[in-house]
């Protein structure tokens, strides 16, 4: 029987039909895509913002970037991913929007370090729902070998919201550094930053309204009956069961977002303060190149590892992002150090490509060897060991190195190219050394499918 957007039978043998799968990926990966606009949307403003709250160091402002949300968000997820496994996880991704929404557009009413500094800590605990709800929807919606190209179409957003920001938020802050300060109702007298993140906040809460048009899909595969989800021991113990591939993979990943972040953190400031681009050049310009080939990268590593999937290339995702590391690590160190901006940019281009190849396939890799009410928490704690780091450092570790290796705030380019040789060579050697045992885990999965 068709109801709707989906088709009825047995409970464990729901089958939605194609247009319905693909307005939730398309919700889901606008509400991924407002996420890293509300996440990164600071990186185009971090002049204005360092001059209006009295002159902060690009050390301080990392904090705000990296630490404020970053603490709250590691905090909060695994509670918010043990909620996902056995409870509405569509409530749960509602609830999350509107949280980060309201919290991004109070960041617009900071006039101090602090008070910016805890509005990013509740834009943490919103997004904290988002990454274990949404990876674990998409592998009860989608079969085995489409979940990589969903997977890969979601893992767009963070190129998308960077695109956006960048491409809005950079002419935007232009135009309006050279205004007055706006009055806004409600709001009052706010500086030109402060104006942006009131109006990128606000859309998220008609988004959070949106979700209810969507429903929570039947959950299906290992360790779908069980009510109650897996306690957190077990999550432990069935990681240390597979301790060599959870190692492996977290490392590349770490390595590879740390690197990520930097780059999309400081590109901007990049071109602003070596090239002495304005920040409507560099903004329209990386905007188009991360909204364009950055979907490009996503949504073609996801297509490319469902077919090897279904050619019987389980390992695929990790073997395409050991490849692309391979090819990425030079044209990352090489870009920063060239004189000529156009040639730097053109170079951004294939990094911006290869950049988007992983994040999609590190979710499709983990679902595949994990049980149903148990992935939530995997997602947690590869965003514990993953993202919080990266988040931290990404943005940190660069100021920290201008302001305390090269001394002087020209020195973006060493800083990102030093950072780039250390961690493309750790991802790759740790990307290589993860294809033997999670072919082990794939196998151990399918015996449970079987069993």
């Amino acid at each position: 029987m068709r109801v709707g957007f989906f088709f009825i039978g047995e409970r464990s043998h729901i089958k939605y039909s194609s247009r319905y799968l693909w307005y939730v990926v398309l919700l889901l990966t606008v509400a991924s895509t407002l996420s890293f606009i509300d996440r990164q949307i600071l990186n185009v403003m971090i002049g204005p913002i360092k001059r209006d709250l009295g002159g902060l160091t690009d050390t301080e402002i990392s904090l705000i970037i990296g630490l404020a949300f970053s603490l709250i968000y590691t905090l909060a997820t695994v509670p918010l991913a043990r909620w996902a496994d056995h409870n509405n996880r569509r409530n749960l991704i509602a609830v999350g929007i509107f949280s980060w929404s309201v919290m991004t557009a109070l960041a617009g009413t900071a006039s101090t370090y602090w008070q910016l500094f805890m509005a990013r800590m509740g834009v943490g605990i919103g997004e904290a729902s988002l990454g274990p709800a949404t990876t674990s929807m998409l592998a009860d919606f989608f079969e085995t070998q489409r979940l990589p190209l969903a997977y890969g179409i979601v893992g767009c957003a963070p190129f998308i919201g960077t695109g956006l920001a960048s491409i809005v938020g950079g002419p935007l802050i232009d135009y309006l550094e050279a205004q007055p300060n706006f009055a806004l109702p409600v709001f009052g007298e706010v500086h030109s930053w402060q104006t942006v993140l009131i109006v990128v906040g606000l859309p998220g809460i008609l988004l959070a309204a949106l979700m209810f048009t969507i429903g929570e899909p039947i959950r299906r595969g290992v360790g779908s009956d069980s009510a109650a989800g897996f306690p957190v021991s077990e999550v432990i113990t069935f990681i240390r069961g597979r301790a060599r591939y959870f190692t492996m993979h977290f490392i590349a990943y770490l390595c590879l977002s740390i690197q990520g972040f930097a780059f999309l953190t400081w590109i901007v400031e990049f071109f602003v303060r070596k090239h002495e681009w304005t920040r409507t050049e560099i903004g329209l310009s990386y905007g188009l190149i991360a909204l364009i080939v950055g979907i490009m990268g996503s949504v073609w590593a996801g297509f490319y590892a469902g077919r090897l999937i279904g050619r019987g290339r389980e390992d695929s995702p990790m073997r395409i992002t050991f490849y692309g590391t391979i090819a990425l690590g030079p044209l990352a160190v090489l870009m920063p150090l060239l004189d000529n901006a156009y040639v730097a940019l053109a170079l951004v281009v294939p990094i911006t490509f290869f950049m988007a190849v992983p994040p999609g396939l590190s979710n499709a890799a983990l679902q595949a060897i994990s049980p149903n009410q148990m992935r939530g928490q995997i997602i947690a704690f590869y965003l514990i060991c993953v993202s919080f780091l990266s988040y931290l450092f990404a943005p940190l570790i660069i100021g920290l190195m201008k302001d305390y290796v090269f001394g002087r705030e020209d020195a973006i380019d060493l800083s990102l190219a030093t950072l780039a040789v250390i961690n493309y060579s750790i991802a790759a050697v740790c990307l290589g050394l993860s294809l033997k045992p999670l072919q082990v885990a794939l196998r151990q999965a399918r015996q449970w499918q079987q069993t």
